[in-house]
C-alpha cells in the first residue's frame, strides 16, 4: 500500500488496547509511511508519550477496558489542535462529548480507510 504525501513521516500516535488490533493497524499505518508513535493501551500510557514526543495525528479506540476510555487523551488532543480519528464500536450515544465532531470509523476498520481519514485529518490540518 503505498503512502499519500500526507503520511510520509507524519507522526500518528495509536491508541488500542487489543494488542492484535493495534499492532495491526499500526503496521498498515507504516507501510503507508506514517511513523507510529506507540501504540498506548490505556489513556495514561497515550498520555506519557504524548508529553515525551509530539505527534501530528492520531488514532482512537474509545473503550479502553474495564471502567477506561480514551476521553482525556481526546481533550489533550484537541487542546493542542492534533486531529484524530475515532476508531470504535461505540454509538454516537455511548460515545463521551470530546469525540464530537471528530471523524468516527466504526470497527473492524479497514486500513485502507483508516488511511484514508487520518490523510484527510492532516491535509485539513495543514490547510487551516
Amino acid at each position: 500500500m503505498s503512502g499519500t504525501n500526507e503520511c510520509q513521516g507524519a507522526r500518528v500516535l495509536v491508541v488500542e488496547d487489543d494488542a492484535f488490533i493495534a499492532f495491526d493497524l499500526a503496521n498498515h499505518l507504516r507501510l503507508a509511511g506514517f511513523t507510529v508513535v506507540g501504540p498506548a493501551a490505556s489513556a495514561a500510557e497515550a498520555m506519557r508519550l504524548l508529553g515525551e514526543a509530539p505527534c501530528d495525528a492520531a488514532m482512537l479506540d474509545v473503550h479502553l477496558g474495564p471502567r477506561e476510555t480514551s476521553e482525556l487523551v481526546a481533550v489533550e488532543l484537541k487542546a493542542c489542535g492534533i486531529p484524530f480519528v475515532t476508531v470504535t464500536g461505540y454509538s454516537h450515544e455511548q460515545r463521551p462529548p470530546a469525540f464530537d465532531g471528530t471523524p468516527v470509523l466504526s470497527k473492524p476498520v479497514p486500513p485502507a480507510n483508516l488511511i484514508a481519514a487520518l490523510s484527510r485529518c492532516l491535509r485539513d490540518a495543514a490547510a487551516r
